[in-house]
């Protein structure tokens, strides 16, 4: 990629802003990405604008996205070398032109009336300066591992959110941007948890609300995922970012706490191609869809962790959990033969 590539804009947007700037950031999500947009553009809301950052994906993502934004002139994609998910969400939201900023991942969709039901939240609710709705948790095979839900009333919401940050599903959120310019953006020093550093200052500022239905269908815990295979780096991140918030409670500076987070950032960036690191964090992943899809009785939690005991033999856990399994298939046989 040359060194112009980082300002390729292949969609100039409309000369009027829109309501919703939609920002999704893509890196290596082919297989993907096409239904995450598809889903943005097939809403019963349509002033919006999609502002795709393409992070130098390799596996073709570029000509996905690029392909739908010459059939949608509300699609703006940008081309840029790979600097992580954070930045190119710094950069994304600094290009929006809405009032409201909505996120989407890459590799997740929305439902169609999942913008117009946001919009008429914030829109309804000064109090309000960001908000959700509830998610659908799938595995990388769609099957269903969990339904996040969060409480009906605003106060009771923004108290939830306030005592645990980390299960407000990163994009299923829209906030104003008013809101998330004045408590300082994404910032650069947190390669993960940067958006529960964000919920922390917004939550300070604000009040959260959430539709209550399942508007949005995140598909996490797969081998490459930020939630599933890197999961103890991100809580390095988001205990810095807890650290922040109390130092804003007691008024202290948070520069040591940020510092501490570059250094961490840095040493992520170093370790990225590490191959030993990256075959745990598949075990790791594997080994919570099986554990989620047994809670739910579902006979495809023993691939999962049959899968975890050929990556790794002695996993004992794996072991156990797998008698569980073939236990509790049985059991169901047994129920429908009756």
């Amino acid at each position: 990629m040359g060194a112009d590539s980082s300002e390729d804009i292949c969609t100039e947007p409309s000369m009027n802003p829109p309501c919703v700037s939609v920002v999704m950031s893509v890196f290596n999500n082919a297989d993907t990405v096409g239904t995450a947009v598809d889903s943005i553009l097939a809403q019963t809301f349509d002033d919006f604008e999609l502002i795709v950052i393409d992070d130098g994906s390799t596996d073709g993502s570029d000509r996905v996205v690029t392909e739908r934004a010459r059939r949608d002139s509300r699609v703006i994609v940008i081309s840029q070398e790979n600097t992580g998910l954070t930045r190119a969400l710094i950069r994304g939201c600094a290009q929006a032109r809405g009032r409201l900023i909505a996120r989407q991942d890459a590799d997740d969709w929305s439902h169609a009336d999942r913008l117009s039901e946001q919009v008429a939240v914030l829109d309804s609710h000064s109090q309000v300066g960001f908000v959700s709705c509830w998610s659908e948790c799938c595995g990388p095979r769609g099957e269903l591992l969990d339904v996040v839900t969060w409480p009906a009333d605003s106060i009771e919401a923004t108290r939830s959110l306030r005592s645990e940050p980390r299960g407000l599903v990163h994009g299923s959120v829209m906030f104003r941007r008013e809101l998330y310019e004045d408590v300082g953006c994404y910032r650069p020093e947190f390669y993960f948890a940067q958006d529960c550093d964000l919920w922390m200052r917004l939550v300070e500022n604000s009040h959260v609300a959430f539709v209550q239905k399942p508007l949005y269908v995140f598909q996490s815990f797969g081998a490459g995922d930020i939630s599933g295979a890197h999961r103890s780096r991100q809580e390095q991140f988001y205990a810095l970012g807890a650290a922040c918030r109390l130092a804003r409670m007691e008024n202290r500076t948070e520069t040591p706490s940020l510092e501490a987070a570059q250094k961490l950032t840095e040493r992520v960036r170093e370790r990225r191609a590490d191959a030993g690191e990256h075959a745990a964090n598949v075990v790791t992943a594997e080994y919570f869809i099986g554990c989620q899809l047994l809670r739910r009785r579902d006979p495809r939690a023993a691939g999962y962790f049959w899968s975890c005991i050929c990556r790794r033999p002695w996993h004992a856990k794996a072991w156990i959990k797998l008698l569980h399994s073939a236990l509790v298939r049985g059991a169901k046989q047994d129920a429908s033969q009756i």
